[in-house]
């Protein structure tokens, strides 16, 4: 029982050892900011069309287009926010916060996501 023990113990320790040394070990903060605008507020100056920039520790970013927001167009700019972060979490990331700031058909929603280390 003992000798068994022993020797699924090493057998964990080795295969966390090179799962370890396989990847990235190192954790790191993930900002998803979320534009959720009208097309009238939209083309003002100084504001941003509906959209997701995600900017990834390493400086990466990506841009995901949304629908301007109306009512008709809301469930389904929902349902892509709602994917990207499913996306995000797939790779390692859990939420750390989430805040929002505006009014209806200006507002701006920004995530915190932490990529835990493996």
């Amino acid at each position: 029982m003992f000798r068994a023990l022993v020797i699924s113990f090493f057998f964990c320790l080795a295969f966390t050892s090179a799962h370890a040394q396989k990847g990235n070990n190192s954790s790191g903060y993930c900002l998803m900011r979320v534009f959720d605008v009208n097309k009238f507020a939209a083309s003002g100056s100084g504001f941003v069309g509906s959209k997701i920039i995600i900017t990834y520790e390493t400086g990466d970013q990506e841009i995901v287009e949304l629908q301007p927001y109306n009512e008709k167009s809301e469930p389904e700019n929902l349902k892509t926010i709602v994917s990207t972060l499913n996306k995000i979490k797939q790779k390692g990331y859990i939420l750390m916060s989430a805040n929002s700031t505006g009014d209806q058909g200006n507002i701006v929603t920004d995530y915190v996501l932490l990529r835990q280390p493996y």
